[in-house]
């Protein structure tokens, strides 16, 4: 069973399962430990104070004394291991003793227990046994007789004789026990021949430094010239390798290696020839390095890295000044992520323990599935230096002269930054998108024609090896941590690796589009998860409208909802009439207060609270039926920000009409001070969707992956997200900005989100309020279209009559005929339509659209 299934099942139980669960665990593991260690014990008096004269398991007496410490058990358990196993009885407690010591090292992984890695280890274990007697049998060390291999290791050593000889039976049996103590014990021989050679060579080093007597006077030591650098510069030049670069991230070198390098200095050092080391250049600001062998040109030697001997030159060459090799290049590789140090807090990747508190006002982010630990991270630098020049070479075959400057590895792309030679247009790059993409043989290539702050055009290529970028490495990063809005959100890495996090607050609202698998729906829930262990109930609310009944039906029933997910989209629209009413009520409330925005009035009403003098409501009218005084006025509470999500909202503009469009851009228009903002997500960013309106009121906008240049420009109004790589690879248009910044998306997947939904709900219940979708009808807004408003979608429509004698007289009814025969328009044929289903002259669509005539034909005269 996988471990994400099992934390499936764990967040179906109760609280107190799981901790009766944990803490069941808890007491097997110690009381395993204390059994094992006692029984170590134990076994270890009973052999120690072995007596052949107590009574044991083979002895015939009637000896009641017994001198053995562990009683006259002990004595017959010692008796019969010793009988048989002779001197290697002492290997049981042994065993026993490794057993302890693999329940305290591995105390904090889950209690299972493997059983074919248990008997395997039980048999190496058998396999000790049976070499070790034998072994003991056949030679008596350090002064054993030949019973120390008991009754086992002769009947063994015998057996083995009679099929070799001597020397070849004590060849096998040594062959046995190393591999059976492998098997028991984990033991890596390979590993102890590094961890030896490692030693060697430092105890080598470590004498050649302290005992070398071939150092020089001061005396005899020439004066180095005027313009000489001083001997402490010298000695913090970059650093020798011979045989490989071993640069940060690099995969150390073998011990062979080492052995060859230490021999080469050696040699050195005793005046036969000196090595031509790697050199590593670093750069101007120190994160790239230029690998180049260094000679020295009076030395009249070279040497390669397949050629450790040296070789003598031409005597012409020795005056020749230092050139670097010919394919040396310059270029500046840029580490991976190299803005945020990650959290401040270690503890963030520890698992659930035993003791998480319940009543903690968030749930922990350890509910979510860490980073994978090996991660690739893209091209190596061979790779990068070669794609370099691969891509300058591929351009110039275009007829484009550039040069790659900077390389910028990411977790899913790589960026290559080119300058163009003098006179290139940047057009002329970005024609060349597809071709470059043909040439490189990969899926996409996007060219980012300005970055800020550099005169320089960017080349993003995918990486052979893309990473997957979790939310819980978003949210435990410093970038996140240090967000005081209860309103951040984690968006995922940018193209360096960095953490991606942005402010709803200061958006204020957000669109979200692109095609069915391009992640977006994951990217909504990554921001939803964000708030939610960000913020408490108290700090955000949310109303979600999920057209499609499956993406955000699974938030329902936690407490920050004001009303259930919502389902059908008259119910949302009603919603969005509700925000429209609260928004205008909150304005109201912070112009009474002197404020101009949501926080500003609840940091006054909190100073009220904490003084003593909560603010009454100033808005508060008492009901003219009941004798309300003044006394009774409510206080003011602080306020939360309201998060409304619609996941498909050109579901909702198609099945209500231009109404929510109005209803969207009054909001977006002057919600941002009351504290209510907007994420609308769509997966058909049309122009009849996305509209000149609803674009002009929300500028913050990230596009995934669409199929067209068209709908990139419908959502970004420009360009390049068509050549996105999808599964989260997006392009996000920042507020105040013309320019969008690519960001790999975080993963999170259906168990996380249960995991927190389910935490959530072991927290508290939801407060609904009943007028969210009800639609604030009884509060007439001026400039709010009613949905009970508009061109007729009642009886008191004037042509309410004429249709149902239409209707009824025909026997048939749709929609469009009813629009041909009255000449109306789509919306008030609707809602006649609507209103007779109402009152019962037609029956409900049904499952094609159709609908029936009930009611009988009108009287004819």
């Amino acid at each position: 069973m996988s471990e994400r299934k099992k934390a499936g099942q764990e967040t179906q139980l109760t609280e107190k399962q799981q901790r009766f669960r944990k803490l069941l665990a808890q007491g097997g593991r110690e009381g395993a430990l204390i059994a094992l260690t006692a029984l170590c014990i134990y076994l270890l008096m009973a052999l120690v104070s072995y007596s052949a004269s107590d009574p044991g398991w083979a002895s015939v007496g009637h000896e009641v004394s017994v001198s053995n410490y562990a009683g006259r058990t002990g004595a017959w358990i010692a008796s019969l291991l010793i009988d048989f196993f002779g001197q290697v009885a002492f290997l049981f407690p042994a065993m026993v003793a490794f057993y302890a010591f693999l329940l305290v090292k591995h105390r904090n992984d889950s209690v299972e227990l493997h059983w074919p890695l248990f008997l395997l280890r039980f048999g190496g274990f058998i396999l000790i046994l049976l070499s070790a007697t034998s072994l003991l049998s056949l030679y008596s060390i350090m002064g054993l007789d030949a019973s120390a291999g008991g009754v086992l290791g002769a009947e063994v050593s015998d057996a083995m004789v009679g099929a070799f000889n001597l020397p070849a039976a004590t060849l096998v049996l040594v062959a046995i026990f190393l591999f059976a103590l492998t098997v028991f014990t984990g033991l890596s021989w390979f590993g102890m021949m590094d961890a030896l050679g490692d030693y060697t060579l430092r105890f080598a080093d470590w004498i050649k430094t302290n005992f070398n007597t071939n150092v020089e006077s001061d005396e005899d030591t020439p004066e180095p010239p005027k313009n000489a650098e001083p001997a402490s510069a010298a000695r913090r030049e970059p650093p020798l390798v011979n045989d490989r670069v071993a640069a940060d991230g690099e995969e150390k070198p073998s011990l062979m290696q080492r052995i060859r390098g230490w021999f080469r200095r050696s040699k050195a050092d005793d005046g036969e020839y000196e090595p031509l080391p790697t050199r590593i250049e670093p750069s101007v600001d120190g994160l790239a390095a230029t690998a180049r062998l260094d000679a020295p040109a009076e030395a009249g030697f070279s040497a390669t890295d397949d050629e450790p001997a040296p070789r003598p030159q031409p005597a012409a060459r020795k005056a020749a000044p230092e050139q670097p090799a010919a394919d040396a290049r310059n270029v500046k590789i840029s580490p991976f992520k190299r803005k945020d140090d990650g959290p401040r807090d270690k503890d963030t990747k520890r698992q659930p323990s035993l003791f998480d508190d319940i009543d903690s006002p968030l749930p922990p982010i350890t509910l979510l599935d860490p980073a994978d630990p090996h991660k690739k991270k893209g091209y190596s630098k061979e790779s990068l230096e070669h794609m370099s020049q691969l891509l300058e070479e591929k351009l110039s075959d275009f007829g484009v002269s550039v040069e790659v400057v900077e390389v910028n590895p990411g977790p899913v792309i790589t960026r290559f930054e080119i300058k163009p030679a003098p006179g290139v247009k940047v057009s002329r790059i970005s024609n060349l998108a597809k071709d470059l993409a043909r040439s490189l043989a990969v899926i996409s290539v996007r060219v980012v024609e300005v970055i800020p702050g550099k005169s320089v055009v960017g080349i993003e290529i995918p990486n052979e090896e893309r990473e997957m970028v979790r939310l819980r490495e978003v949210l435990s990063s410093r970038a996140f941590e240090e967000s005081s809005s209860p309103l951040t959100l984690a968006l995922g890495n940018d193209i360096g690796g960095n953490p991606m996090t942005a402010n709803l607050g200061k958006m204020p609202h957000l669109l979200v589009a692109g095609t069915t698998g391009s992640g977006k729906s994951v990217g909504v829930n990554a921001m939803i998860l964000s708030m939610l262990l960000k913020a408490t109930p108290d700090e955000v609310r949310f109303i979600m409208v999920d057209p499609k009944m499956l993406e955000l039906s699974i938030y329902d029933g936690i407490p920050h909802l004001l009303a259930p997910v919502v389902t059908d989209m008259k119910e949302a629209a009603n919603g969005l009439r509700w925000c429209v009413a609260e928004m205008e009520r909150r304005y109201r409330l912070m112009a009474a207060l002197g404020v101009r925005n949501l926080a500003g009035f609840n940091r006054k009403v909190k100073d009220a609270i904490e003084a003593g003098e909560p603010i009454p409501d100033p808005l508060w009218k008492p009901d003219e039926y009941l004798e309300n005084g003044e006394e009774d006025r409510p206080a003011l509470e602080p306020l939360p920000f309201i998060v409304v999500v619609i996941d498909e909202f050109a579901d909702m503009m198609m099945i209500v009409g231009k109404k929510v469009e109005e209803l969207i851009a009054r909001i977006a228009q002057k919600a941002r001070a009351a504290g209510i903002h907007l994420i609308l997500a769509t997966q058909r960013p049309s122009v009849d969707v996305i509209t000149g309106l609803i674009k002009a009121n929300i500028p913050t906008r990230i596009s995934f992956s669409v199929q067209s240049k068209i709908d990139s420009r419908t959502v970004l109004d420009q360009g390049g997200a068509e050549q996105l790589l999808g599964h989260g690879d997006m392009l996000y248009l920042p507020p105040g900005s013309g320019l969008p910044v690519r960001v790999h998306g975080a993963f999170v997947d259906d168990d996380e989100v249960h995991r927190v939904v389910s935490a959530w709900k072991d927290r508290g219940e939801p407060v609904y309020v009943d007028d969210v979708l009800n639609g604030a009808e009884g509060e007439k807004l001026p400039g709010v279209p009613s949905l009970s408003e508009g061109s007729g979608d009642s009886e008191g429509d004037s042509l309410y009559d004429e249709a149902v004698a239409f209707v009824t007289e025909g026997r048939r009814v749709s929609i469009s005929s009813v629009q041909r025969k009255f000449k109306i328009g789509y919306n008030r044929a609707a809602n006649l339509v609507d209103a007779m289903e109402a009152s019962g002259v037609v029956s409900a669509a049904g499952h094609n659209g159709a609908r029936e005539v009930l009611a009988p034909p009108p009287p004819r005269d």
